[in-house]
């Protein structure tokens, strides 16, 4: 599993820097991410130094930088996964833009193609003359908080993600966010402004979409090694598909629960995530409670210590055997 924007931690492959797969994701991201302010910091240094700016103070000052080096964690993180755990893995599910992590962990694109699409992504942002807007996660379900965004006059803001049962991801224009927030906060609700340069999965960035599936078009797309699954609950094969799916955070509204329902109906028993903090897999144990997960890397730790989180959810593959 991929995730998205929150799978940025300072230092996070700081223990496996050595790892040949994860220097040469960092060598080519900082390779091909030019024209970065002066002074950033490049990724290879973001994700390996524990000092390294946090989330929201990169997000203010080095919007590009964060969406690369969150880019580069999972992709890095993945390719250590895949090599751990063997052919045991069928398929590889996205979570907002880590959809197209997800692309190049299949192998559908490559770690360059996936920083070039991101640093016209970035351009398409800044010159699109967006109002400020933003995200946050909230516990309350999604009839609860469609009702609230109705009773408040709150028509911009929209339901970005359905996670879970209890929990849903809402976008919109700072303003009505605001008052959004402070009436779920009045009912007793739990709210979590997400770290987001703008609100994806969102028609603000109708504009944006379009434009960025222009040049969607124009890029090879090859045959992906691995099933690919988007959070918009469905799988993705032809290129017009995968290049959809690369597309979708943009202003396709999320369906977690929804994606996870059809692949344990598909089989799917594990469920690996590939970022720090646990935040996907937390979501698998609510959304398919008696499946196996599993988030080697929710600490940093070295790839000895991965092999053996990933052992506790699985035993070592024999030949013959299914796959996870």
């Amino acid at each position: 599993m991929c995730p998205g924007q929150g799978a940025y931690l300072p230092g996070a492959l700081r223990h496996l820097r050595e790892v040949p797969a994860v220097a040469e994701v960092l060598a080519t991201v900082d390779a091909h991410a030019p024209g970065r302010r002066p002074g950033a910091l490049p990724v290879g240094r973001l994700l390996t130094e524990e000092d390294a700016p946090g989330p929201e103070e990169l997000l203010r000052t080095d919007p590009l930088g964060f969406d690369l080096a969150t880019y580069a964690a999972v992709v890095a993180a993945a390719t250590v996964l895949l090599d751990l755990a063997g052919p045991r893995v069928d398929a590889v599910l996205g979570h907002s833009v880590g959809d197209l992590a997800a692309l190049t962990v299949a192998g559908a694109v490559t770690v360059r193609q996936g920083v070039q699409l991101l640093r016209v992504r970035d351009r398409l942002l800044r010159t699109a003359g967006l109002p400020a807007a933003g995200m946050v996660a909230t516990d309350a379900d999604a009839d609860r908080a469609a009702r609230l965004i109705r009773t408040c006059g709150t028509a911009q803001v929209r339901i970005a993600a359905r996670n879970a049962p209890a929990q849903v991801v809402l976008a919109g224009p700072d303003a009505q966010l605001a008052h959004l927030e402070r009436a779920l906060l009045d009912g007793g609700h739990r709210v979590t402004r997400l770290a987001s340069r703008t609100a994806f999965h969102h028609p603000l960035l109708g504009e944006v979409h379009r434009s960025f599936r222009g040049l969607l078009r124009a890029q090879p797309i090859a045959r992906p090694a691995l099933a690919v699954h988007t959070t918009a609950g469905r799988w993705a094969a032809t290129p017009a598909q995968l290049r959809t799916a690369a597309a979708a955070h943009l202003t396709e509204p999320m369906a977690l629960h929804r994606a996870l329902r059809a692949l344990r109906g598909a089989g799917f028993t594990t469920y690996i995530d590939s970022g720090p903090r646990a935040l996907l897999s937390a979501l698998v144990k609510v959304g398919l409670p008696g499946c196996a997960t599993a988030a080697p890397l929710r600490t940093p730790v070295g790839a000895e210590r991965i092999r053996q989180r990933l052992a506790a959810v699985a035993p070592p593959h024999r030949p013959g055997q299914g796959a996870w």
